[in-house]
């Protein structure tokens, strides 16, 4: 058994490179990382600046213990 690198949960490893329990978590690393260099190179004025924390707080939002999980 092995331990999720994103959710946490315990999975059971098909193969030795596996990280993720799921596509959902491997995707959240895929697209987190691409949304860091993407932002790393935009070039913001302070008003549009403040749109795109806003959207990163939302998302933060979401985030919580037991998220679509029963």
């Amino acid at each position: 058994m092995k331990t999720c690198q994103v959710c946490g949960c315990m999975y059971e490893s098909i193969s030795n490179k596996s990280t993720y329990c799921s596509e959902q978590c491997r995707n959240y690393v895929k697209y987190k990382n691409a949304l860091e260099r993407i932002l790393i190179n935009i070039k913001l004025c302070n008003k549009n600046a403040s749109v795109i924390k806003g959207d990163i707080f939302r998302l933060a939002n979401i985030v919580r213990i037991g998220t679509n999980k029963e």
